[in-house]
């Protein structure tokens, strides 16, 4: 009996502790919560933005169809693009050093000390093929209802637009920066193409290696306030990681045959064995790392719902059952707890009363930091021997390094965001998509995915699908961004 009553002590004395320690974190989220302060105030037209030219700038930018494809090593209109850029922006190509990397674009603008390292700022050049029925033409640069509509206007032909009127801007002004400032723009992103990795091997030739690296990926979200007659600024999203990623054939084989008379384990049934696995299964790991823990808490405190900053905002208390959640959620939550492996492609017989002697399917994998790709390569080539399967990479990198958070430049962005934007919240985060910016992770300790354009969430979406546009205003204020930043950058580090 004795033995029995020390169990249930124990027992009540674990439930106690359990029950004081949701307690605390329902209390947590309840005081955390904050609310979206109003952004900075804007005037577009005020004196000294020139806002008519830059619109027309970035419409003449689009205007140039400098679309990736596959297969296609043309870069007629990738040099056309580079023409306009001579054209449009005199400064720079007299003040700045200009070096062609097979159609990707370096210039260096050299500061007043060199010994200093350098910051570099990206945005390629090259788009996507634009399918499908637009408002305005896909190439036309319309200037239309206070926006610029085009292929390009949000991936990322604004951003670079942005960029090269700041640095003219500021050579007309007369201005030297502290340190050398490099423009980098590769010209086939789009296809994941070699112009970044040819312009990182250039650099680290050289021996430069980078303060700050920032490319695409976040932006600053807002809406359009009819009442205010402008758009407000509702948080910056600033990538610190992105996940790794490859795509892998996985291939099976037999003898053939009639469809009349089939027979088991087939290809395709064997195929179909590996996607099931894979989809229902799941067979990767589901953890809270510490890019996931970064971003969630800086995000709980704005979550609306009180479950969600429960849970989110205590991850203190819920890791261990956390990923498990988010995993069924599914979607952005889910895969940033876990690497994602989705199939995309598949190849058979070229009848529909055949079966094949070899079928394949297609996936393309994304890998988080605790089961990076040799791993992930790993784990599926022990379900794939099972079946009888093969794999081949077809193309893949691993996931990079994440982003210095602790250092000069990551606190110097956010500054620089707070004085363009206002207080907004800045929440930094796991980029699922890829960028060129991984390759700089080689010469660079804080590389980060950011562009200062303000957009709504359906201007976001627009890159790659129909209707792809800016706000006259997000371009602007991009503008005084980049031109504020280069203009101050280190001077408060001295």
């Amino acid at each position: 009996m004795e033995a029995l009553a020390v169990v249930l002590y124990i027992i009540g004395g674990i439930a106690a502790l359990l029950a004081v320690l949701v307690l605390v974190a329902a209390i947590r989220a309840v005081v955390m919560k904050k609310d979206f302060a109003d952004d900075k105030p804007f005037d577009t037209y005020k004196d000294g933005i020139d806002t008519d030219t830059h619109a027309a700038h970035l419409s003449e930018i689009i205007k140039v169809p400098t679309v990736s494809i596959r297969g296609n090593t043309d870069k007629t209109q990738i040099y056309r693009f580079h023409d306009l850029l001579e054209k449009l922006y005199p400064n720079i190509h007299r003040v700045c050093e200009r070096t062609d990397i097979d159609g990707a674009l370096l210039f260096r603008w050299k500061g007043k000390d060199s010994s200093r390292n350098p910051i570099c700022l990206m945005s390629h050049q090259d788009v996507v093929p634009a399918d499908g029925k637009w408002k305005y033409d896909a190439f036309s640069g319309e200037i239309a209802e206070k926006k610029i509509w085009g292929r390009g206007t949000v991936d990322t032909k604004g951003a670079l637009c942005a960029i090269l009127e700041s640095v003219e801007e500021l050579i007309k002004e007369g201005f030297t920066p502290l340190c050398d400032v490099y423009v980098a723009s590769s010209n086939n992103e789009e296809i994941t193409g070699d112009g970044a990795v040819k312009t990182v091997e250039y650099l680290y030739e050289k021996g430069i290696h980078f303060d700050l690296v920032m490319d695409e990926g976040g932006s600053v979200m807002a809406y359009e306030d009819s009442a205010k007659g402008r758009m407000v600024a509702h948080n910056a999203m600033i990538g610190i990681l992105e996940k790794g990623r490859a795509n892998i054939k996985f291939t099976a084989k037999s003898r053939g045959g009639h469809a009349s008379v089939p027979f088991n384990n087939n290809p395709f049934s064997r195929l179909s064995k590996l996607m099931y696995i894979i989809d229902h299964k799941n067979p990767f790991k589901k953890r809270i790392t510490k890019p996931a823990r970064v971003q969630y808490k800086a995000m709980a405190p704005y979550m609306h719902h009180f479950k969600h900053r429960f849970l989110y905002g205590n991850l203190w208390l819920f890791a261990p059952i956390a990923p498990y959640i988010m995993h069924r959620i599914g979607g952005p939550a889910g895969a940033v707890v876990k690497t994602t492996c989705v199939f995309t492609m598949a190849e058979g017989s070229k009848g529909a009363n055949v079966i094949p002697e070899t079928a394949s399917v297609t996936a393309n994998c994304r890998f988080m930091v605790h089961e990076p790709l040799p791993q992930s390569y790993k784990k599926l080539g022990k379900i794939c021997d099972k079946l009888g399967i093969t794999m081949e990479m077809l193309t893949g990198f691993d996931i990079a390094p994440m982003a210095n958070m602790n250092c000069y430049a990551y606190k110097y962005v956010k500054k620089r965001i707070k004085e363009t934007f206002g207080d907004i919240p800045q929440i930094p985060y796991v980029m699922l998509a890829g960028t060129d910016s991984r390759h700089y992770t080689k010469i660079c300790d804080c590389v980060l995915r950011f562009v200062p354009l303000m957009m709504t969430g359906h201007q976001l979406n627009s890159a790659h699908a129909v209707n792809e546009n800016i706000n006259v205003e997000s371009l602007e204020r991009a503008i005084i961004f980049y031109h504020d930043f280069i203009k101050n950058y280190g001077l408060d580090a001295v």
